[in-house]
């Protein structure tokens, strides 16, 4: 059914094949034992460098084509080919880290293992004399580390970009009209909290979107809303964004089903954007939308079919709100799962005086 098709789409994102862990094992040592090369000087906090820029401006000329490698390997396996540069990076695990770097303390070099991160036992870290250091996966270490890994933020702001073009392409997606004629009914995040998952230190900051889904104004099929929430980054903690959540005028009916992901695995977003069209293209129901269930249920459907690992892995499906309705205020309301709070508020918003 066209519902399904749209959390199918998402959960094929997690479903791509995992770069070797061997190979990024490899890489780095080699950059732990490059650290007299490369390590600057100074930190800042958030330090981050695209691994490429890192090689090249330091001179690791022995590193550039197995960092070529491993790059090309990355854009693939997020389906990003085309899409960005380069998805790899150096950073500092925590900006916690710098006051000890600043003290003159070594660091170590940890890559991202492959597979569910439920089932990492320890983090492999390296230290400049080549020697493996096996750390705890939830634990933050006192010794500061340079994690080797994918800049999560580009990934996601390329790749939900290219869904959304492949879902306005399949006519899943319109637009905001930028015509000054009604006013826009909206529904606004007031403020949003996650639960605490204890998610590994390694894989750093949560990237995190929404699915929005209801039934298109015009035709039996499904309309479907992707929103970035960039500023989600920690758990327990109470974000304040004044972020638009839903636009009504995109819906027949005055509810809508909203589904968040934690983007930390390796989705393959071409993957998730074929998945997407693919099941919303199908026919909501063998005679059309049925009156009884304007709401069509999209959330239940989408999620039904995702694969059970969306489940069982902490950082890909986070939570459920069904039949969201128009200018309803929503206080501490928990989703399904019990793992995400909102406070929602409706917003009209005028025409451009």
């Amino acid at each position: 059914m066209k519902k399904t098709v749209l959390f199918s789409l998402v959960a094929a994102l997690c479903t791509a094949p995992a770069l070797a862990a061997n190979a990024d094992r490899q890489l780095a040592l080699d950059l732990a034992q490059s650290l007299p090369q490369w390590q600057p000087a100074k930190v800042s906090a958030d330090y981050a460098v695209p691994l490429t820029s890192l090689v090249k401006n330091r001179h690791l000329d022995s590193l550039a084509a197995q960092a070529q490698s491993r790059e090309q390997a990355s854009l693939q396996r997020r389906g990003l080919q085309g899409e960005v540069d380069n998805l790899l990076q150096v950073r500092l695990a925590h900006p916690s880290m710098k006051a000890a770097l600043d003290k003159g303390q070594q660091p170590l070099v940890a890559y991202v293992p492959d597979g569910d991160e439920s089932q990492w036992s320890a983090v492999e870290a390296f230290a400049a004399d080549g020697t493996s250091r096996m750390l705890d996966v939830h634990q933050l270490p006192d010794q500061p580390v340079f994690v080797l890994g994918q800049d999560g933020r580009k990934a996601q702001q390329a790749g939900l970009k290219l869904v959304r073009r492949a879902l306005a392409d399949a006519g899943l997606s319109a637009p905001v009209s930028t015509q000054a004629t009604a006013p826009l009914s909206t529904t606004l995040i007031q403020s949003i909290r996650a639960k605490d998952d204890q998610e590994p230190w390694l894989l750093g900051n949560a990237e995190v979107f929404a699915v929005v889904a209801g039934i298109d104004p015009f035709a039996d099929e499904p309309q479907v809303d992707i929103v970035d929430l960039p500023y989600l980054d920690d758990e327990d903690k109470t974000y304040y964004p004044n972020q638009i959540l839903v636009y009504w005028d995109r819906y027949r009916w005055g509810a809508a089903d909203v589904v968040f992901f934690e983007q930390d695995s390796d989705y393959n977003f071409q993957e998730l954007a074929g998945l997407l069209v693919n099941v919303l293209g199908q026919a909501l129901a063998a005679g059309g939308v049925p009156e009884a269930l304007p709401f069509a249920q999209l959330g239940q459907q989408i999620i039904k079919a995702m694969p059970a690992n969306w489940f069982t892995n902490d950082d890909d499906y986070m939570d459920a709100f069904y039949t969201l309705e128009q200018n309803q205020v929503y206080s501490n309301y928990p989703g399904a799962s019990g793992n995400i709070t909102l406070n929602l508020v409706p917003k009209t918003i005028n025409p451009t005086q």
